[in-house]
């Protein structure tokens, strides 16, 4: 239902490694959320990923897609993210963009600046920065094989993705990522 890549995977498979190696820290949903606030609070002074624009390419429905200087993507195929915030910003269609529906088949792509904003996101609804809604994604990691790749996560599962590229696309009747082999 959403892929992200960058900060917030990163962020993510932070929490998940530090779950892995002290799991008696994350008994409860309290414990958690305290701790993806000091992991996120962590890459607000570290920004490991402030460039990943230069990290990424980004296409949708086959047209590359000029990056801002972001920090994360996060693809949606539901209005929810993080347990609940409607990262896309609105329900309503506008000028630019048709209303998002998870029946649709089509895919909201958002850049995310940093955790700040992901953390305000939250709180209130903020202008989100929308880069395109689309039916194909194809995400290409820079890097040559054996660099370090780019975390990645799918509906809260992450992992480190070497350079390579992830393609994201509706498979039959359901939705779901699926590996090109």
């Amino acid at each position: 239902n959403y892929f992200g890549i960058g900060i917030d995977a990163k962020i993510t498979l932070d929490f998940h490694n530090k779950r892995e190696e002290h799991p008696e820290k994350c008994r409860s949903r309290t414990k958690n959320f305290m701790w993806y606030g000091v992991l996120a609070s962590k890459e607000w002074l570290c920004k490991t990923y402030k460039n990943l624009d230069q990290r990424v390419q980004l296409e949708c429905d086959g047209e590359r897609i000029p990056l801002p200087s972001l920090q994360g993507i996060v693809v949606l195929n539901i209005p929810s993210f993080m347990g609940g915030t409607n990262f896309w910003g609105g329900t309503k269609e506008d000028d630019c963009f048709l209303a998002p529906s998870f029946d649709d088949r089509i895919l909201e792509v958002v850049a995310v600046f940093g955790s700040a904003q992901m953390a305000a996101s939250r709180i209130i609804n903020l202008q989100h920065h929308r880069i395109a809604q689309c039916s194909s994604i194809k995400i290409t990691i820079l890097g040559e094989a054996g660099e370090e790749g780019v975390p990645i996560q799918v509906d809260g599962e992450a992992w480190t993705q070497p350079p390579g590229i992830v393609r994201i696309v509706h498979k039959n009747r359901v939705q779901m990522l699926c590996r090109n082999r």
